[in-house]
């Protein structure tokens, strides 16, 4: 039995990113591809005497949202024929309706920022909202080239939510047949401390190795017997770990973050490690969050 990818359509480049890296990744892994438009109308309004009304009547819009569908599912078409391919047109806000097509779904797949939306340092307000409520990994595509070789990169801190972004990026690694580079950040002793170099050496073998055992400890949870073939580096780095990640992921082909780092109790927000790499990436971000029980 083949999973379902969900891809978000809205007519913008970035949505167009979105929806090729879908297929290349259905293709090598066997899912369908759902491609899902939300269209709005713009509501009638009497507001302190000012008047406005839809500019277009609602067939207008249900007509428009299935041209632009069947124009993704062209453009499927060309680039893998033997795909799957089912088109959803409903009426609502996009992130609230892609979340529901979330559910039970293996990935949903959007554009870093969609039609009409300015740069900025944040993302779209659809991407954004969806990596609290979308009930599968989130994968943000962007306007960059994206990269078909290299390994997935990964972000590890011990927590609950760094073992399942390494649970996510190994099984990728499989599909993709690629390697996997699992990051670990470790910030070193107060500045005070570091006027005795022997002290800091010893700290600084402490703590590196304490990192790797942290890196080891995940490994040791998540790999099963569909992931024993995936080769995996393991990277202990100092600095902060936004920082290294980034910096670990010039040659990957996707980078994998939880959405809440150690220590963080669930919010709306991302914790500011995932928020910083999916903002600042070239490249296609996975975002991975704790199953429900």
């Amino acid at each position: 039995m083949t999973g379902r990818i969900v891809v978000g359509i809205d007519g913008s480049q970035q949505s167009g990113n979105a929806l090729e890296w879908a297929v290349e990744r259905a293709r090598l892994g066997g899912e369908q591809l759902e491609l899902l438009n939300a269209y709005t109308l713009v509501p009638e309004l009497n507001f302190y005497g000012f008047y406005g009304a839809p500019s277009q009547p609602v067939d207008w819009y249900i007509d428009f949202s299935g041209q632009l569908l069947e124009a993704a599912a062209t453009r499927v078409r060309e680039l893998a024929p033997a795909l799957t391919c089912k088109l959803t047109s409903q009426l609502g806000h996009p992130a609230y309706l892609l979340a529901e097509a979330s559910e039970a779904a293996d990935a949903v797949v959007v554009g870093r920022r969609g039609l009409g939306s300015v740069a900025s340092t944040l993302m779209g307000s659809v991407s954004n909202r969806l990596t609290s409520q979308a009930k599968c990994p989130l994968v943000v595509v962007g306007e960059e080239q994206r990269p078909t070789t290299g390994p997935i990169v990964v972000g590890i801190d011990g927590s609950e939510f760094g073992v399942h972004a390494l649970r996510y990026a190994l099984a990728e690694a499989a599909v993709h047949r690629t390697a996997v580079r699992a990051v670990a950040a470790y910030e070193l002793l107060h500045p005070a401390l570091r006027d005795d170099p022997e002290l800091v050496a010893r700290m600084q073998a402490d703590v590196e190795r304490e990192t790797a055992d942290t890196i080891a400890h995940a490994l040791d949870e998540v790999q099963g017997t569909d992931t024993a073939s995936v080769s995996v580096e393991s990277v202990a780095v100092q600095g902060p770990a936004a920082e290294a990640i980034l910096d670990h992921a010039k040659d990957a082909r996707l980078i994998v973050v939880g959405t809440h780092g150690k220590g963080l109790v669930r919010r709306i927000l991302l914790g500011s490690v995932s928020r910083r790499v999916l903002n600042d990436a070239d490249r296609p971000v996975a975002v991975v969050d704790v199953p429900e029980a």
